[in-house]
């Protein structure tokens, strides 16, 4: 195990209004999948046909976000979670910042999910799905698991293949970087 403090995982909108989640807990797992697509050429003089890779689709993460607050800070003071996670259900929501000026159609913000010095994913948040699991006697929820998947933005490249290693960095940030002598994670809020 490497030494050093424990780095939280963040969630954070990278157009649009400002909306940052911090991970109250590290998921303990998360998927990365990717997939080409492949067809079947034309082909009426054989059983079988040749295959004729038509394209491929960005790579999607999934993975489950525990938020607790039971923990308090007092005695008499324990916090709603959902003060946590309903940040990341108005990463789901449409922007009105984001509004095309002449169709008038929005779309939810681009996020960037952090974690570490080394990876960061750019993506749109897909799908959302959460669960509580644990409750003040006045019914406040306190404890609850987040289902989160997200789709792979187009404003990057993915620098090692998919897997746990898998990492990316925005066209913007890797522009920046150059002749950048400073800490980007400074410029960028993540420290």
């Amino acid at each position: 195990m490497a030494d050093g403090p424990l780095v939280k995982a963040v969630i954070k909108s990278i157009e649009g209004p400002a909306i940052k989640v911090e991970c109250l807990f590290n998921p303990k797992e998360y998927q990365v999948q990717k997939s080409n697509n492949w067809g079947p050429a034309d082909n009426s003089t054989k059983d079988a046909s040749d295959l004729t890779f038509s394209g491929g689709s960005g790579a999607k993460l999934s993975m489950q976000l525990f938020f607790d607050t039971y923990l308090r800070d007092s005695e008499k003071t324990v916090r709603d979670v959902r003060e946590h996670t309903d940040l990341l259900w108005q990463l789901m929501n449409i922007q009105e910042s984001l509004r095309d000026p002449k169709t008038r159609k929005g779309r939810p913000a681009k996020v960037l999910f952090i974690w570490g010095e080394n990876w960061l994913f750019n993506a749109v948040i897909t799908s959302m799905q959460q669960q509580y699991t644990m409750f003040m006697p006045n019914g406040m929820p306190v404890r609850a698991m987040v289902t989160v998947e997200f789709q792979e933005a187009l404003e990057h490249r993915t620098l090692r293949g998919a897997g746990a290693g898998t990492y990316a960095i925005s066209e913007r940030i890797r522009h920046d970087a150059q002749g950048y002598a400073g800490d980007l994670r400074a410029k960028y809020g993540r420290r």
